[in-house]
């Protein structure tokens, strides 16, 4: 009888020691919090820094001729392969979101112009770039400590047709790049 006594208490011990094991890892499985600092990922030695100058930003414009344009201060932005591997980069300009009581002026009536590295680039309306979130300003390789300089320079044309008063465009950059295979 104390024997089977004795087998009792020892499975009871065993249920026991396995619930509390079984508790024990799903709480430590089971904790999660979300984090409030912020996350970087680093891949390898792939990195590309952006400078960037003033703002892209057109209010209170007029429309102005291509030797206007071309002659505007421009918005200047240097990308730097500051990383140990070779990248091929991708530039985008991106517009960015006109709210209320702002009107957007349509991409339709601007011209751009990129200097890339003191080379004078062509005038061309900002439309044959492509489409908003895929106009691609530049692209290429930059080798490991390669630096390309820019003078971007966006202005209304003066072949509007209407009256532009009070619109106003906006645009950011945008880079993506990979690490060359």
């Amino acid at each position: 009888m104390k024997y089977k006594k004795s087998i009792a208490k020892i499975i009871i011990l065993v249920i026991v020691l396995v619930a509390i094991i079984i508790a024990i890892s799903y709480a430590a499985f089971k904790f999660a919090e979300v984090g409030t600092k912020e996350n970087v990922i680093t891949l390898g030695t792939l990195e590309l820094t952006l400078t960037e100058g003033n703002t892209i930003n057109l209010e209170d414009t007029y429309p102005l001729t291509d030797k206007e344009g071309l002659s505007l201060e421009g918005y200047d932005f240097t990308l730097e392969n500051t990383g140990t591997a070779d990248v091929n980069y991708a530039i985008y300009l991106d517009n960015v979101e006109i709210t209320s009581p702002d009107v957007k002026l349509d991409d339709m009536y601007l011209k751009y112009n990129l200097n890339k590295n003191s080379v004078a680039g062509t005038t061309n309306y900002l439309t044959t770039l492509g489409a908003n979130g895929s106009r691609v300003l530049d692209q290429g390789t930059l080798t490991s400590g390669e630096i390309n300089s820019y003078i971007l320079k966006v202005w209304p044309t003066v072949d509007i047709d209407g009256d532009i008063g009070g619109q106003v465009w906006k645009g950011k950059l945008r880079i993506t790049g990979n690490q060359v295979s």
